[in-house]
């Protein structure tokens, strides 16, 4: 895009203008309290979809700080000179700019926005009347108006570093976005109920040393983790996913520690912390300042992952396998998420995800769609806790039960009767979750994939 620059008496007349519309405002509204909102960019170019992007999010701060104010007059303006937003409130001036100040000073993002306060009589409320200090150089830290008067910085040297700031900011926002996602995934999915053989609301399935609230604090310890995940994406964007997969091994151990420490030494997540951790960071090596693609980044997992992962399954095939999984491929060639994984978990891609979207659209409760996604799961993956819990026999049995509910599923779907059907289907799963309970056989490999649905959902609708 090419950036518009403005003239010195654009500028001029652009608050030549705005002045107007103040005055304006004062005489509509007597008593009225102006905001005003402007962006602290210098150099000629005032805006760029950066810029907008900043402002957007600035306006959003604004409005929220004068949400218990009565709003008079509120109104935006975009053009080559910038984008500024006013508006006419009642409130006490002096409060409202104590309220902004903070505002304006309260995050890095926040130096970049301009906000003047008009009280009724026409005099703008300076900073220093009300105890604040002058605004500091974006670049030095000194007083901004002694940088401006002295010309100690080049203008294309500020104009970079605020471009840099608002890129860190949205960086940041993402990373926070995607670790809350990832903590609210685990808990929706241990929330849904009932599972079979898993924990839930309503009991602990097939295990004895854990149950909801273990979950609940596990999720809790592990939400900075799947942040981390994220900037170690964001780090490696444009860069090599092995690499980037790699750098995730170390935090990983450490999530683990963390996980068993919040738990009393019970692993509740371990395969969580693996499959959300990778989904997490190609989450963010897929960032493109707004958004990251969710289906991409699912494939994205494979690229990360599949090279490493197919030395790991070889090794194991043709050495001393260490781990049940190890020893599983080595016997059956069962990869379990080693091969969900390389394979850019094509079961969240292709079954989860069209399953959940499906039962949403229909009607359903987030636990009722939780539920039949996670039968669709069950249905089409080879889970190895099921395997190692209830051996081959005992797992294929179980694919064979989610195969059949799975495909009432669709029934209900397709002829529109899945709200009125749910309740026989909860009993159903009530009872196969008194079965696989008693043989103690869980399917805990398909509850993480669920929570990977669950994340992949929420990254895409974010409300």
């Amino acid at each position: 895009m090419e950036m518009q620059q403005v003239t010195v008496l654009e500028m001029m007349l652009a608050r030549e203008a705005r002045a107007d519309m103040q005055r304006r405002l004062l005489a509509e509204h007597p008593g009225a309290v102006i905001v005003c909102l402007t962006m602290n960019i210098a150099g000629p170019v005032k805006t760029t979809p950066d810029i907008e992007r900043a402002f957007a999010w600035g306006q959003a701060q604004v409005r929220a700080v004068l949400a218990a104010q009565e709003t008079l007059f509120a109104g935006d303006v975009h053009g080559k000179t910038g984008p500024e937003a006013i508006y006419a409130v009642r409130g006490d001036a002096k409060e409202l700019k104590r309220r902004l100040c903070a505002l304006e000073d309260g995050t890095p993002m926040g130096r970049l926005l301009d906000i003047d306060v008009i009280a009724p009589y026409g005099e703008k409320i300076a900073r220093t009347e009300i105890g604040f200090p002058a605004r500091r150089c974006l670049l030095c830290g000194e007083e901004a108006p002694v940088c401006a008067r002295s010309r100690a910085h080049g203008v294309e040297e500020l104009f970079a570093r605020a471009h840099a700031l608002i890129r860190a900011h949205f960086e940041e926002a993402f990373a926070r976005c995607v670790g809350q996602n990832a903590q609210r995934a685990l808990l929706c999915e241990v929330a849904v109920t009932p599972k079979p053989g898993l924990v839930d609301r309503q009991n602990a399935g097939a295990h004895e040393d854990m149950d909801v609230f273990t979950f609940i604090d596990s999720a809790c310890a592990l939400r900075g983790y799947f942040e981390q995940c994220a900037h170690a994406g964001l780090a490696h964007r444009n860069g090599d996913a092995g690499a980037c997969f790699d750098s995730l091994r170390v935090p990983g151990l450490l999530a683990e520690a963390d996980m068993r420490a919040a738990t009393g030494g019970v692993n509740t997540h371990k395969g969580a912390i693996f499959s959300l951790g990778v989904f997490c960071a190609a989450l963010g090596m897929g960032f493109d300042g707004e958004k990251s693609d969710v289906i991409a980044a699912l494939e994205r997992c494979g690229e990360m992952t599949g090279a490493r992962m197919a030395r790991e399954l070889e090794r194991a095939k043709e050495g001393e396998a260490q781990t049940f999984g190890e020893r599983l491929y080595q016997q059956r060639g069962i990869g379990g998420v080693r091969s969900e994984a390389a394979g850019g978990f094509a079961g969240v891609r292709e079954v989860g995800l069209p399953r959940m979207r499906a039962c949403l659209d229909a009607g359903m409760s987030v636990n009722d769609a939780g539920l039949c996604t996670l039968v669709a799961l069950m249905a089409c993956t080879q889970d190895t806790n099921a395997v190692r819990r209830g051996g081959c026999e005992g797992a294929q049995r179980l694919r064979d039960a989610a195969r059949r509910l799975s495909a009432a599923v669709d029934a209900m779907l397709a002829d529109g009767t899945a709200r009125e059907e749910m309740p026989r289907l909860r009993v159903q799963m009530e009872e196969w979750d008194r079965e696989l309970s008693v043989a103690r056989i869980s399917p805990g490999g398909c509850a993480d994939l669920l929570a990977m649905t669950l994340l992949a959902r929420f990254m895409q609708f974010p409300s």
